[in-house]
């Protein structure tokens, strides 16, 4: 049994570093496509494209959620109150 916790263990370990890692790459394109966006596009702020973006993962969540035939609350004021809550949520966990 200590044997099979041990794997287990080092198991999760290694599934969380996969995590950690494909966070970063994500968080990585992000600024790199935010960066690429707003040299593109005159006027373009990355809070632009953060809120672009927010917004496309909030109709991919509707339209998966949409399939399992799930009802939620859909205005605009949802999205605004999702965008803050977001980013609000990173402003009081910094990275260190």
């Amino acid at each position: 049994q200590v044997k099979a916790a041990e794997a287990e263990a080092e198991a999760r370990y290694l599934s969380g570093l996969g995590v950690a890692r494909q966070r970063k790459a994500i968080v990585l394109g992000l600024q790199e496509s935010v960066g690429a966006f707003s040299d593109q596009v005159e006027g373009a702020k990355p809070k632009d494209v953060m809120d672009i973006l927010l917004l496309s993962q909030y109709f991919d969540t509707l339209s998966a959620v949409g399939a399992n035939s799930l009802i939620i609350e859909h205005d605009p004021k949802t999205v605004a109150a999702l965008r803050q809550s977001v980013g609000e949520g990173f402003m009081a966990n910094p990275q260190t």
